[in-house]
């Protein structure tokens, strides 16, 4: 089996969790699913709120997925999953696509770049039915950070017009 990581990335209620979950079901053999939130989120936000969380701190979250990332491509045995607020922007403390690309081809993967795209109004709607709702302020500039910059190597995917059925059924035949 030849070595692939998946990597998706879109703004907030992109569909992110929910797709990479159905799609990680058609893989074979042994899957690791990295999500960047559970960096974030899982260990920065204990006792506090979202905006008390620093770029700094963002930052180090992505650090130490990048550190994880590397961990199993250099072990070999495993397709990778990723998923987050991924950006093309270096400056990004969200983190970005060509940080993980380079490490990505420094251990033989082809990466698989998978842009969860919609208008923004229809994801704004799907975020505030979720149990957590990302303020609007917040939103947009996730928003504008994942959707700001596109590349032709990535498969867009626009999940405002695409169930979840029918984007893991295109992300299958990535599997052939």
């Amino acid at each position: 089996m030849k070595k692939q990581v998946f990597i998706f990335r879109g703004s907030p209620a992109s569909g992110k969790g929910t797709i990479t979950a159905e799609f990680i079901k058609q893989i074979p053999g042994k899957v690791v699913y990295l999500e960047l939130d559970t960096f974030r989120w899982g260990f920065h936000l204990y006792n506090r709120v979202v905006a008390d969380v620093s770029d700094a701190e963002h930052q180090l979250a992505y650090k130490n997925f990048l550190c994880l990332l590397e961990n199993y491509l250099q072990d070999g045995c495993y397709t990778i999953v990723a998923e987050g607020l991924f950006a093309r922007d270096k400056a990004s403390p969200h983190g970005n696509m060509q940080d993980i690309i380079s490490i990505c081809e420094k251990y033989g993967y082809d990466a698989k770049q998978i842009l969860l795209s919609a208008d923004y109004d229809i994801l704004w709607s799907r975020n505030l039915k979720r149990e957590y709702s990302v303020p609007e302020d917040e939103f947009q500039m996730l928003y504008k950070h994942v959707m700001n910059e596109q590349s032709d190597n990535e498969i867009k995917i626009n999940v405002g017009e695409k169930s979840v059925e029918q984007s893991v059924s295109i992300l299958s035949a990535l599997l052939k």
